[in-house]
């Protein structure tokens, strides 16, 4: 990906974060390393203590609900409990910390 259709891509992230009132994510996998193709999805861990109490299906739903872009998400939805416990071990999520990109907002 072309640095400036990267930079829109996490600009419009932020703004589905900020209308899902989510503060953080990690954008990882090919569209993080930069060797996507048109047709990748977009992988996203997405960290907010808003899935406490909700079961990791209805975090999916929750998510596709709100994702407008044209890309397809594949979204992993975690409490910072969770994500600090599977940041840990050897997984996705130690993955996607170690070489995706962070974004706050």
């Amino acid at each position: 990906m072309d640095r400036r259709k990267s930079e829109d891509l996490i600009e419009q992230i932020k703004l589905f974060l900020k209308n899902i009132d989510v503060e953080e994510a990690i954008l990882f996998g090919s569209r993080a390393r930069g060797d996507e193709l048109e047709t990748s999805d977009v992988d996203l861990v997405v960290i907010d203590d808003k899935f406490a109490n909700m079961p990791f299906a209805h975090r999916l739903i929750y998510l596709s609900q709100h994702w407008h872009l044209s890309y397809f998400l594949e979204a992993l939805p975690y409490t910072r409990e969770e994500f600090e416990r599977l940041s840990k071990t050897r997984g996705v999520v130690a993955d996607a910390l170690e070489h995706g990109i962070r974004i706050k907002v």
